[in-house]
């Protein structure tokens, strides 16, 4: 370091020059600037461990086995895979730009599993044209701890998951781009019987994934499907929602329409973003991401959960949350063009109350499992009922009143839930788009409201929910009424 030296003995106090004067003291604070930017800049580099080029090596995997912890630079251009490239080493740092393809549906692209101080940048993920309707996520994050996803690209991985992270912790999931994410699928509900018993052609799959996570974000991500419009040309095309397995005796959760028909609309499945395993999924943060062409925006199985400030455009359900979901804050987000729900609160079917061991009949000890203690606050919901979807909703009453309403407060599944309770509603906006025109045949003509209630507190079905607070909200009145309560 010859100049860090100099400019050491120039300024230091052994030094014999000394500077006098406003224009010499200048030139002094001058020295002293460059000295200490010498300084931090030299250390700096003495300081950061070089990155390895994986161009040296016979595969990528190779280099990654090779130097366990290192920061590796993969080289840029196209990489073909036919197995999982696997991270299993501590501290390892994989960077790009580089596009790595995988040739074998039966395989994930990228695989992290049981470790920690991971950080995966900059990289794109594809599966190879005629197999991307795959078995398996494409970047699957398994057993770990301290793990960041950043500005990733996953495209045309037609699977339950893009990116999925599950028995982990304090994982980061931000500025990455998911495109292309479903696929035709069978979605087999025939276990446990005694609740569905069949199953249907769908499209499924779903962008982003955390399942049984602890201390997550997921934020600034794009996720979009482009491919598969839900669209009456697609349903014909797949024959989506067509019976595959019909059971002897309709399940609780198996409407007497799907039953005596072989039926069900409810064919487009999978979320944009979705949390789940509700007893061991909490404190989640997803903020700041645009959803658009999901089944459901964002589907929350899971506690303490915020999320805030996202746009979601073009869904079936804006947002859920169900199945023992506690303590959720929805704030600040925009719902537009869902066709119908954009806010649904419900305790689901995985919903129970607490119980005490009891070793006679084999029951075991569980924690309570309810919903509630939620805040729906400041979103805007607009354009309801304008969504690609529209067609399969608009006039469906089978699945009760609470249907095609803006929010929606439910009953839950089944007598066993306990009741969603404990829910503040304020300061949201349901705006009725209809009424500023819409062209239809080449006239602008203004339409009635799609949605019938701003808001609907089930209280007809059991278990009712309790303690709604609702107050300071502009909701402009559905087909039916502003509310079917008012609290």
């Amino acid at each position: 370091m010859p100049i860090v030296r100099f400019l050491s003995r120039l300024i230091g106090p052994q030094s014999d020059i000394r500077f006098e004067g406003a224009v010499f003291g200048a030139l002094r604070r001058l020295i002293v600037h460059l000295a200490c930017l010498a300084l931090a800049t030299a250390v700096s580099a003495a300081g950061t461990p070089s990155s390895i080029d994986a161009s040296a090596y016979a595969s990528l995997q190779a280099v990654i086995d090779a130097n366990p912890g290192g920061i590796i630079q993969l080289p840029p251009g196209v990489h073909t895979l036919d197995r999982a490239l696997i991270i299993r080493n501590e501290g390892t740092e994989l960077y790009g730009p580089a596009r790595i393809v995988q040739t074998n549906p039966k395989e994930s692209i990228l695989r992290v599993e049981n470790t920690a101080r991971i950080r995966v940048v900059n990289l794109s993920f594809t599966r190879a044209e005629g197999r991307q309707d795959a078995e398996i996520a494409g970047v699957d994050v398994v057993g770990c701890r301290d793990v960041e996803l950043l500005q990733l690209r996953v495209s045309e991985n037609h699977s339950r998951a893009s990116i999925r992270a599950q028995d982990s912790r304090d994982v980061t999931i931000a500025g990455c781009a998911v495109l292309n994410y479903k696929g035709p699928v069978i979605d087999d509900r025939t276990a446990p019987h005694h609740l569905s018993g069949y199953a249907f052609k769908a499209i499924d799959g779903t962008g982003i994934q955390m399942v049984a996570v602890v201390n997550g974000i997921i934020r600034d991500n794009r996720v979009q499907e482009l491919r598969l419009p839900p669209t009456k040309e697609t349903v014909d095309r797949l024959g989506l929602g067509r019976l595959t397995v019909v059971p002897i005796e309709r399940g609780r959760l198996m409407s007497q329409e799907i039953f005596d028909t072989h039926f069900t609309n409810n064919w487009h499945q999978g979320s944009g973003i979705h949390i789940s395993n509700p007893d061991r999924s909490s404190h989640i943060l997803v903020t700041g991401n645009f959803i658009e062409h999901a089944g459901q925006g964002v589907d929350v199985h899971g506690d303490n959960v915020t999320l805030s400030h996202n746009i979601v455009r073009e869904a079936i359900i804006g947002m859920k949350a169900m199945h023992g979901s506690k303590n959720v804050l929805i704030d600040g987000n925009q719902f537009s063009h869902v066709d119908l729900w954009a806010i649904m609160l419900m305790p689901g079917a995985a919903s129970h109350a607490s119980a005490n061991a009891d070793p006679a009949s084999g029951v075991k000890a569980a924690t309570e499992n309810g919903d509630g203690g939620t805040i729906v606050s400041n979103n805007i919901i607009s354009w309801f009922g304008y969504g690609e979807n529209h067609w399969n909703w608009a006039g469906d009453i089978s699945k009760g009143p609470a249907t095609l309403c803006a929010i929606a407060v439910r009953a839950g599944q089944i007598p066993e839930n306990p009741s969603i309770r404990d829910v503040l509603i304020t300061g949201n906006v349901v705006y009725d788009s209809g009424r500023d025109t819409v062209l239809v045949d080449g006239r602008w003509v203004r339409q009635p409201p799609r949605y019938r209630y701003a808001l609907y507190v089930e209280q007809e079905a059991q278990p009712a929910p309790v303690n709604v607070v609702v107050s300071g909200n502009l909701l402009n009145p559905g087909s039916i009424a502003v509310t079917n309560t008012i609290r």
